[in-house]
C-alpha cells in the first residue's frame, strides 16, 4: 500500500510539472562536461601526484588506488577480463557489461553508460528470460541504471520513466517471490530505486517535499526489510537507529546506502530551512558511518587492489562518508547563523580528513571491541598544514572553518585556516584558479573587517578582481558567447560577474576607508 500511494503522489505531479526542452546539441554539452565534475570529485579527498605519474614498484601506491585512480584501474581490470570472456547471452557476460557501465557511470562517462546499459538491457530482452528471477532482477537493474544516467544528465523525464519501470519490475519480483531466500536482497534493490526516484522528483520539483520524505522514508524500510523484526531478537531496531549489531549483519555497501538516503533527507531538510531535523537525520547517518568505519580492519584499509566488486566502497569510499556527514552538518549550523557550533563540526570533519589519510585500520585481534578507536574531538589549534599531502577538500573545509571563526570573533585563527586554504589551492590549482579568488575574497573581509587592515584588504580584493576578470575572459573567448549564443556557460558568466561585482564593490570601500584614514591623520597633525 505505501509503494502505491508513493508512485501515486508521483504520477499526479507529473502533470504538473514540465522538463526545460533543451537541444541535442545542449544535452551533449551537459554530458561532456559531466565527467570532468566526476573527476574534480572523486579526486578532493586525494593528494594530487606532482610531476611524472610514474610510481616505482617499491614505492607506496596508496594515492594512485584512491577516488578517480583506483576507478579508472578498476574499469580497465573489468574491461580486460570482459574482453576474454566468450560473447554470448549467458547472464556471466551480461553481468560483466553491467559491471563495465557502473564503472564508467561512476567516472561519469555518461555516453559509454548508456550505451552498455542498453546493450545489456537488449539482450536480457531478446533472450526469452520468462520467470528466471535473476534475469528479471538483471533488467530491472539496467533500467535503474538508465534512469541514474538520465538524471546525472538533468534529463528528468527519461530518468522518472526508467525508474517508474523498474520499481514495477521490482514490485513484481517481490510479489512473486515473497518466500524465496533472496527476498530481503529484492527489497533492497526495490528501496534503492525509491531512494533515486525520490531524489528525482526533488530535483525537477515533481514532488512536495513532505512527500518526498515520504519516500525517503519509504526506501529506507525496505532496504532493512528483514532486520527490523526478529523473533530471536538478534537484530534491533531503536527508533530511527541503526544498531551496531545491525550493522555488523549489513555489508558495507548495504550501509552506504542506508546512509545515503539519510543523507539525502538531510540535504532537502536543509533546502527547506529544517534546520533542526537537517542535523538530526545527518548525525543519524554519521552514527551509521561510524559504526561502519570503526568495524574495518588493517587489511581493510589496505585493500587498493582494482579486483574489489564494481558495487563494494572502497575504504577510501566509507571514509569519506564520516567527513562528508560532518561538513554538511556544520553547513546546516552555518545556515542556521550557529557559527559556534558550525565551527565545531568543521573542526571535527578537518580532522577524521586528516586523520583518515594516515589511519591503518584495527587489527584483527582489536576487532569487536567495545571502546571506539575513533578520536571523540579535535581542535583546529592543534590541525597542523602538510602541504604536500594536503588535498582540496582539506582547503574547503579550511575555508568554511575560517569563515565560521570570523564570525565569532576569533579572526586570527580563522586566518590562519585562510592562509592554509590559500597555500594548498595555489600549489593544486596554480595562482590563477577561481578558488584562490574565492579565498583572497573571505581573507580580505576578515582584514578589512574587524581587523581594520585596509591595505592587505585591499591587495587581497584586487588580486581577487584580477582573477575573476582572466576567468571570465577566457570563458568569454573559449566559448564565443554572445547574444543568444548561450546556454549552460550563462550561468557560470552570470556567478562570476557577481563575484567581479561584489570585489569591486569591496574595493572602492576600502579605498574609501584609506582615504578617510588619510584624512583624518591629517586633521590630527593640524591639531
Amino acid at each position: 500500500e505505501d509503494d502505491r500511494q508513493a508512485l501515486h503522489s508521483s504520477n499526479n505531479s507529473m502533470i504538473q510539472e514540465a522538463e526545460v526542452v533543451k537541444s541535442e546539441k545542449d544535452k551533449q554539452k551537459i554530458r561532456d562536461s559531466i565527467a570532468e565534475v566526476v573527476r574534480a570529485e572523486l579526486s578532493a579527498y586525494s593528494t594530487p601526484k606532482q610531476g611524472n605519474t610514474h610510481i616505482d614498484d617499491d614505492e607506496d601506491d596508496r594515492n594512485v588506488l584512491e577516488g578517480y585512480e583506483r576507478l579508472l584501474q578498476m574499469l580497465n581490470s573489468a574491461q580486460a577480463r570482459h574482453d576474454h570472456m566468450k560473447a554470448d547471452n549467458s547472464l556471466e557476460y551480461t553481468q560483466s557489461m553491467m559491471d563495465l557501465g557502473e564503472l564508467h557511470y561512476k567516472l561519469g562517462n555518461m555516453n559509454q553508460s548508456q550505451d552498455i546499459f542498453m546493450s545489456a538491457l537488449k539482450q536480457l530482452l531478446e533472450s526469452n528470460i520468462g520467470t528466471d528471477r535473476n534475469s528479471m532482477l538483471m533488467v530491472a537493474q539496467c533500467m535503474h541504471s538508465l534512469g541514474a544516467v538520465h538524471a546525472r544528465c538533468g534529463e528528468f523525464d527519461e530518468a522518472f520513466r526508467w525508474y517508474e519501470e523498474a520499481v514495477r519490475r521490482k514490485n513484481e519480483i517481490i510479489k512473486e517471490n515473497r518466500n524465496s531466500e533472496s527476498i530481503n536482497s529484492y527489497h533492497f534493490e526495490l528501496g534503492k530505486t525509491y531512494n533515486a526516484l525520490a531524489a528525482l522528483q526533488t530535483m525537477r520539483g515533481g514532488l512536495q517535499w513532505r512527500d518526498a520524505m515520504s519516500m525517503f522514508q519509504l526506501a529506507e524500510r525496505h532496504q532493512l526489510h528483514g532486520y527490523l523484526n526478529d523473533d530471536d531478537n538478534f537484530l534491533e531496531m531503536e527508533g530511527n537507529v541503526v544498531t551496531k549489531n545491525i550493522v555488523e549483519k549489513l555489508t558495507p555497501h548495504h550501509v552506504q546506502s542506508i546512509v545515503n538516503i539519510r543523507f539525502n533527507v538531510g540535504k532537502l531538510l536543509h533546502q527547506h530551512a529544517q534546520y533542526d531535523d537537517a542535523i538530526g537525520t545527518f548525525r543519524d547517518a554519521l552514527d551509521l558511518a561510524r559504526l561502519d568505519v570503526e568495524r574495518m580492519t588493517t587489511d581493510d584499509v589496505q585493500d587498493f587492489g582494482a579486483s574489489s566488486a564494481v558495487s563494494h566502497p572502497s575504504p577510501f569510499e566509507r571514509k569519506n562518508a564520516v567527513v562528508e556527514l560532518l561538513v554538511q552538518i556544520a553547513d546546516v549550523h552555518a545556515s542556521a547563523q550557529k557559527y559556534d557550533e558550525a565551527a565545531q563540526a568543521y573542526e571535527e570533519a578537518l580532522g577524521y580528513h586528516i586523520f583518515f589519510r594516515r589511519w591503518t585500520g584495527n587489527s584483527v585481534e582489536s576487532k569487536g571491541q567495545a571502546a571506539s578507536v575513533l578520536p571523540a574531538t579535535f581542535s583546529a589549534t592543534n590541525i597542523k598544514l602538510d602541504c604536500d599531502n594536503a588535498t582540496t577538500m582539506e582547503a574547503a573545509i579550511r575555508s568554511n572553518l575560517a569563515h565560521a571563526l570570523a564570525h565569532i570573533g576569533q579572526e586570527k585563527l580563522g586566518l590562519d585556516h585562510y592562509e592554509a586554504s590559500l597555500k594548498i589551492k595555489r600549489q593544486i590549482g596554480g595562482n590563477d584558479h577561481i578558488e584562490v579568488a574565492h579565498t583572497l575574497m573571505g581573507m580580505g573581509a576578515v582584514y578589512g573587517g574587524p581587523l581594520r587592515d585596509f591595505a592587505t584588504a585591499l591587495n587581497c580584493f584586487k588580486e581577487a578582481l584580477y582573477i575573476y576578470r582572466g576567468k571570465l575572459n577566457e570563458l568569454t573567448d573559449e566559448c564565443g558567447i554572445s547574444g543568444s549564443n548561450k546556454f549552460f556557460e550563462d550561468d557560470e558568466t552570470v556567478e562570476i560577474d557577481g563575484h567581479i561585482q561584489n570585489a569591486v564593490k569591496n574595493i572602492g570601500l576600502i579605498e574609501a576607508g584609506l582615504l578617510k584614514d588619510r584624512e583624518d591623520g591629517i586633521t590630527k597633525k593640524r591639531r
